[in-house]
């Protein structure tokens, strides 16, 4: 039975060697594509010139004529230009990539009309496995290589588990071959997919699952330790701030955080600092549960996270309704959106951490109810820092006693 489970598994998992650094090992392959002439080409390149001119397009369609013309006489070109495509599709201009695919798709169409499409496949799987292209063009290009080769994603997807773009995919695909050998009955088989699936997931809802996997097995893994949430907190509200006052006003804690003292609060309660630790598997601090429900009103969390070098780090929050982010005294991040949900990651920013405990300050407003009465009023915020692929930080954290202050 063993030998069978085993079997199973090797021919659910593709006998293809899992590639944990997608950069260094695609370095070569993919230096003589990149290392090409930009798109544009040369001044007799008529390719080249059609590529100028639609990246010359810009705002409320200006130089559109232009781009249409040069975007029609791209599309009768042959696939070897695809690739040159592909390159100017990575652009900040939105218009101009509109118009670079439009002749992409147009060319691909056309391709396969044909009884036998030829198309630079080569190249097209370099584009696809360069992780220094963009992700949305990379995901364009991997339909295209499906459409030529329906196992081709089957077969990549569990090498991408480092990849910036496939991550997720790759991922998600442990997940379901953890799975499977659980239902086959192969613990061990489930219990490797299920480790690759935690290290590797830098996605909340793939991280708690692949936690929650590993948990039937007895096995206990830090999800704050691996996505860098913070969940230890000093939290005071609510202030008063009718209507949507909240995210402009200033209140005492943004002009020095004292954990002993005492505030008017809403309705003119007084309202002082409470230690909070949250339980939620992901961070979520449920500030109605911990402070008051509330509405039109204010409230801040505060805490000090040491980190062990300088270096920089990506903050990544989201808040119900909005948030503003001091650290170490300077705002680092600020949005005004009310009425609206919280979502994972939902705002990101880059900031540096000093060696040592960094103080951070998050004002979390809460608006007026929703006009739906089915619509609950939540009051919710959630922080991490990460690097720039979403792995955590370690950070330790400082517990400062109730009366000590901070500048």
């Amino acid at each position: 039975m063993k030998l069978q489970e085993h079997s199973l598994r090797r021919l659910r998992r593709p006998v293809i060697p899992r590639m944990h650094n997608v950069t260094a090992c695609l370095a070569g392959l993919a230096a003589s594509f990149l290392a090409a002439p930009f798109a544009w080409g040369h001044a007799g390149d008529d390719v080249g010139q059609h590529l100028a001119k639609i990246a010359a397009v810009g705002p409320h369609g200006a130089g559109s004529a232009a781009a249409q013309a040069s975007s029609q006489a791209l599309a009768a070109k042959g696939t070897d230009v695809l690739p040159r495509l592909l390159t100017a599709m990575e652009t900040e201009n939105p218009v101009a990539a509109n118009w670079y695919r439009s002749a992409y798709e147009s060319i691909v169409e056309r391709e396969f009309q044909k009884t036998s499409p030829q198309f630079p496949v080569a190249e097209l799987h370099e584009f696809v496995l360069d992780p220094r292209h963009q992700g949305r063009v990379r995901r364009l290009v991997l339909g295209l290589c499906d459409r030529l080769d329906p196992q081709y994603s089957a077969q990549l997807i569990p090498r991408m588990l480092d990849d910036p773009e496939f991550r997720d995919d790759a991922v998600e695909r442990e997940l379901a071959v953890g799975q499977e050998a659980v239902d086959a009955g192969d613990s061990e088989a489930a219990r490797d997919a299920f480790r690759q699936a935690f290290e590797h997931s830098r996605d909340g809802n793939q991280t708690a699952r692949a936690a929650a996997k590993l948990s039937g097995f007895g096995e206990q893994v830090d999800i704050a330790a691996h996505l860098g949430l913070v969940i230890d907190w000093w939290l005071i509200g609510p202030f008063d701030a009718p209507r949507f006052t909240g995210f402009s006003r200033e209140f005492p804690p943004e002009k020095r955080v004292v954990l002993g003292e005492q505030y008017p609060g809403q309705l003119g309660a007084p309202i002082g600092w409470l230690r909070h630790r949250t339980s939620d598997a992901l961070g979520l601090v449920n500030l109605v549960a911990a402070l008051a429900p509330c509405q039109e009103a204010v409230g801040y969390a505060y805490a000090q996270v040491v980190a062990t070098a300088d270096r920089a780090a990506e903050l990544r929050c989201g808040a119900d309704d909005n948030c503003t982010v001091w650290l170490n005294g300077q705002k680092v991040f600020s949005r005004e959106q009310w009425l609206n949900g919280i979502r994972f990651d939902r705002f990101r920013a880059t900031v540096r951490l000093k060696r040592g405990p960094n103080e951070l300050l998050v004002k979390v407003c809460q608006g007026p109810p929703n006009k739906d009465p089915q619509v609950a009023n939540n009051w919710s915020l959630q922080l991490r820092f990460c690097d720039e692929n979403g792995k955590g930080i370690p950070l330790g954290v400082v517990s400062p006693p109730p009366a000590e202050a901070s500048p």
